[in-house]
């Protein structure tokens, strides 16, 4: 049967978390590296064919296959793995060091390969820099100084707003990849995963990945955006919302309803000819 109960969900989400904990940085940064890539050139795509229609809500239709390709391929997106770890240190198979070390390198690949897209978009958008930007690259710019300058300008209250959008796009973003595990078949995998993906695009909602594409390629392109903006008024509170979406409301709150305790580990010793279980 095509279906994987919840609490075999919970269980595949601690072991895949463990594994990832587990992976050398060269696969972190390659595998991070892709999926940054993966969701730039999809942005691009979006925003090319919501600039022709005039109907936001195509891109956000077309947006998730980039998604699907890092599901499918096993590839690391850091909001993701955000839920994946939690759930892992609660089922009690890592330790905080390996997870910081995980979301650390793969928040750096992601962050490469979203340079990398930034850079041959822009590249595209100018055609090679000798004319000003399209109305796609435009639009890209746009979105990039209201996601910094303009949070910038509405001070505290836009940092808060960020990391609320942040919360809700990594509910839903950590959504999609347990909806990948509770289906074993690909069509099952690509349908179930397209669903949250495309709402929080049509919402509007923060991803700190595919906010480093939308920056970094409008700052390419001219923007007006300065480092403090880009970091502390977009990466910061994003990544912060990400992080409580993926960690807290989705990896604490289901773990702690259909999540199995950790068993403490017991050693045997004997003693006068008794069998004494201690702790440990």
């Amino acid at each position: 049967m095509d279906y994987t109960s919840p609490t075999e969900v919970i269980s595949k989400m601690a072991q895949a978390g463990e594994f990832k904990t587990r992976l050398s940085v060269k696969n972190l940064l390659i595998r991070g590296f892709y999926s940054g890539l993966l969701l730039g050139i999809a942005t691009s795509l979006a925003m090319t064919v919501a600039t022709q229609t005039g109907l936001p809500i195509v891109a956000a239709l077309i947006f998730p296959w980039a998604f699907v390709l890092i599901i499918l391929f096993g590839l690391e997106l850091v909001t993701g793995n955000f839920a994946l770890m939690a759930t892992a240190k609660l089922s009690g198979l890592t330790r905080w060091r390996l997870i910081i070390r995980n979301w650390l390198w793969v928040y750096l690949g992601n962050f490469l390969g979203c340079l990398v897209a930034g850079l041959a978009m822009s590249f595209s958008l100018t055609d090679a820099f000798t004319i000003e930007p399209n109305a796609v690259a435009q639009k890209i710019m746009s979105i990039a100084e209201t996601r910094t300058v303009g949070v910038s300008e509405m001070g505290a209250s836009g940092f808060l707003l960020m990391i609320v959008r942040g919360i809700i796009c990594n509910l839903l973003v950590c959504l999609g990849v347990m909806l990948g595990i509770v289906s074993q078949s690909v069509p099952g995998k690509v349908l179930t995963c397209w669903l949250p993906i495309m709402t929080f695009v049509a919402l509007g909602m923060e991803h700190i990945v595919v906010n480093m594409f939308f920056i970094l390629t409008g700052m390419m392109l001219g923007a007006p955006i300065s480092g403090t903006e880009m970091v502390f008024w977009n990466f910061l509170p994003v990544t912060i919302g990400n992080v409580i979406g993926g960690a807290f409301f989705i990896g604490f709150l289901f773990y702690s309803t259909y999540g199995e305790k950790p068993q403490p580990k017991t050693s045997t010793t004997y003693a006068n000819g008794r069998v004494e279980q201690k702790v440990r």
